[in-house]
């Protein structure tokens, strides 16, 4: 008697089945089951693929056989003893035709569990060995891939990347160098894949190396190093490409990392790098300060055609101001001119019209004075005698025969008094 193993099962997970008879099963999950050691060689709990978008399986099934054909066994020999022939009895031989096997593709996203029948192929590239001893297809710089480095099941079909070292690159002046480069490529085509290459990754290493071998035998070492940005060039790599599209990779670009040489080709390519640099660095200090000084002078030019400029402009401004100035005084001229005009005029009319006042008053008078009888003409003559001056004379006519009248007559003229008799 003994106690029989309870193997479970989840949603996720199926039993691999392996009976006595020589079948076998996969019994998907959630389910639980003994083993019993009369029916089951093994029992054993797996869990299922789980496949993400961008990942695929390659499948291998194997189809049913054809029916089995028996054939006897030929009779014992003469030579053969009775206790053989009574131990041994004659057995029947089971021949079968083998059966076909077919491929496919599962894609996710899915959860897949192989059928009895059914196995997952298994990839084995070229990758590197990391501390923990699993093969990657990425590493740090100056890592080497090996075969068979990198075992897996699930396909990554969503693009990917992975570093290179190409080593012992030799130039024509025979410099040794190793150059490290990133591939970015892409699996388009798993059908391809599977019919063009079992190591993918192996083939583009090899193929990488030749390009960059082929580069590296048309340049020296200077030209090389000076060249190196076609390192990062798609259209240098034919071979890659090529090989890329036979095996149903795509690829997307290159990436020129850096390179590295012996200690003493190193030290002599610093040393002349540090020479470079110092006379370039010399070149762009005399360089920036020629453009310094030119720059100063430019600035003192331009300094200087501001100050004549504003000095100009100051001069036009006092010209300017001096020509308004003397046009304000010469209107002021001309409009006190002209009034003086105008008072002239006025008072010229002004003295019009009192003389007029007076000679119609003068005629007024000579006309009542006529009215009166009196003579104008000797009027007037004794009028006209009196001289324009402050002595004022007084004639007196007396008749002929009377005597000389006595008189006496006050003259005051606002400043004497005149007295004359």
């Amino acid at each position: 008697m003994r106690f029989l193993n309870r193997h479970v099962a989840d949603q996720h997970e199926y039993l691999e089945l392996q009976f006595r008879d020589g079948h076998k099963e996969h019994q998907r999950g959630p389910l639980a089951l003994f083993m019993d050691p009369c029916t089951h060689i093994s029992m054993e709990t797996k869990t299922a693929y789980k496949l993400a978008a961008n990942e695929a399986l390659v499948v291998y099934r194997e189809e049913e056989r054809a029916p089995v054909a028996e054939i006897e066994t030929p009779a014992p020999t003469a030579a053969a003893t009775a206790a053989d022939t009574a131990t041994k009895p004659q057995m029947a031989e089971r021949i079968g035709t083998p059966g076909t096997v077919q491929r496919r593709i599962v894609r996710g996203p899915a959860v897949f569990i192989p059928a009895a029948h059914e196995w997952v192929h298994t990839f084995s590239w070229h990758g590197t060995v990391s501390a923990n001893g699993k093969g990657s297809k990425t590493g740090s710089l100056g890592d080497q891939k090996v075969p068979h480095a990198l075992k897996f099941q699930t396909l990554r079909t969503q693009p990917d990347q992975m570093y290179v070292s190409v080593q012992n690159v030799r130039t024509t002046d025979d410099a040794q160098i190793t150059v490290h480069l990133m591939l970015f490529f892409e699996l388009s085509d798993i059908e391809t894949m599977l019919n063009a290459t079992n190591d993918p990754i192996g083939d583009f290493i090899n193929a990488v190396s030749a390009d960059v071998m082929t580069f590296g035998a048309s340049n020296t070492y200077e030209s090389m190093m000076q060249r190196t940005a076609l390192l990062s060039d798609a259209a240098s790599f034919p071979i890659l490409k090529g090989r890329m599209a036979q095996t149903g990779f795509e690829l997307g670009k290159i990436v020129y990392r850096g390179y590295v040489t012996s200690d003493s080709l190193q030290a002599m390519h610093d040393e002349s790098i540090a020479k470079r640099t110092k006379l370039k660095l010399e070149a762009d200090t005399r360089h920036m300060e020629l453009e310094q000084a030119q720059h100063e002078l430019q600035c003192k030019s331009e300094r200087s055609r501001a100050e004549c400029s504003l000095a100009e402009a100051e001069l036009r401004h006092r010209l300017e101001m001096l020509e308004l100035e003397g046009a304000q005084a010469r209107k002021a001229r001309d409009d006190d001119h002209e009034q003086r005009l105008k008072h002239d005029a006025a008072l010229e009319t002004a003295l019009q019209q009192a003389q007029r006042g007076r000679n119609d008053e003068e005629t007024r008078r000579d006309g009542a004075l006529k009215e009166l009888g009196v003579d104008l003409t000797q009027y007037l003559c004794v009028v006209g005698q009196r001289q324009p001056d402050h002595m004022t004379h007084i004639k007196l006519d007396t008749e002929k025969g009377a005597s000389a009248p006595a008189l006496h007559l006050d003259l005051n003229d606002g400043s004497k008094t005149i007295a004359k008799a």
